[in-house]
């Protein structure tokens, strides 16, 4: 077999697959609240497109494990595909992280710029980008309060455990990205034996499950859940990089199933 580039046909697929994702997610995710109109809906269309953009980029990551299953359908196990599946994690991973760290918190503070002066407080530091939270961090080391806060409204009240998780999450959800397509290649290939409605199920499952499990190790990690229950600063850091051992360890065991199968 001839190691040539993907034909173009390999990445319409693959953005009709990633496409498909972010539609279903940004259009059901409002639903779920059962309000009507649902809040992300309502508003201005500045509002809408703040959290369409940080939705689109929460997802893309969970997202990139289709594109692993959809590279190695179209390549094969081959050294093209591997070059293929790491461009578009990093490229996809890349427009995941200036997504979440600047597209949408600089949309969002425009936004409640057009609100008023009642929401001034809130942009005292400016967007809340990488620059805009460092600037906070640094303001409440060196300034602590008497009591912290996450109101919107009291950003000089927030505490530096938090501020540090936003700093490190939209760099830790880039990196389970591109984790996250490898998993899409070694579950495609693990898989390929399997008859076409249990290999799709099985991947499906693998996907899914993978992601869902990843998704509530981020949400028992998050350091503002404890800190709203009862006032526990825990890690920020940690609570951003260490659920990332989740698919770390879901991508060994799933090249060691397919080292074991190919050598027995």
């Amino acid at each position: 077999m001839n190691d040539h580039r993907p034909r173009a046909g390999t990445w319409s697929s693959v953005a009709k697959v990633m496409l498909l994702w972010i539609l279903v997610f940004v259009i059901a995710k409002p639903l779920l609240n059962f309000q009507w109109p649902p809040h992300q809906w309502s508003g201005s269309f500045l509002r809408w497109v703040s959290y369409a953009a940080a939705d689109t980029a929460f997802v893309l990551p969970f997202a990139l494990f289709a594109a692993g299953v959809v590279l190695t359908r179209k390549l094969g196990y081959a050294p093209r595909m591997f070059r293929a599946a790491a461009a578009a994690g990093i490229t996809l991973s890349v427009v995941a992280y200036v997504l979440a760290a600047w597209v949408a918190p600089v949309i969002d503070d425009r936004y409640l710029a057009s609100v008023g002066a009642e929401v001034s407080e809130a942009r005292r530091f400016g967007p809340a980008t990488p620059a805009g939270v460092t600037r906070n961090l640094r303001f409440v080391e060196a300034n602590p309060p008497d009591e912290y806060h996450l109101a919107m409204s009291t950003p000089h009240r927030h505490p530096p455990n938090v501020l540090r998780w936003l700093l490190h999450l939209p760099i830790a959800m880039s990196v389970f990205g591109l984790i996250n397509v490898l998993l899409g290649v070694l579950s495609a290939e693990l898989t390929a034996d399997l008859r076409r409605g249990r290999r799709r199920t099985t991947r499906l499952a693998i996907g899914v499950i993978g992601g869902l499990a990843f998704f509530a190790c981020l949400t028992v990690a998050n350091p503002a859940t404890p800190f709203l229950d009862d006032g526990t600063m825990r890690s920020g850091v940690a609570g951003a990089w260490v659920p990332l051992a989740l698919p770390a360890v879901q991508a060994l065991l799933l090249f060691y199933l397919l080292q074991r199968r190919r050598y027995g």
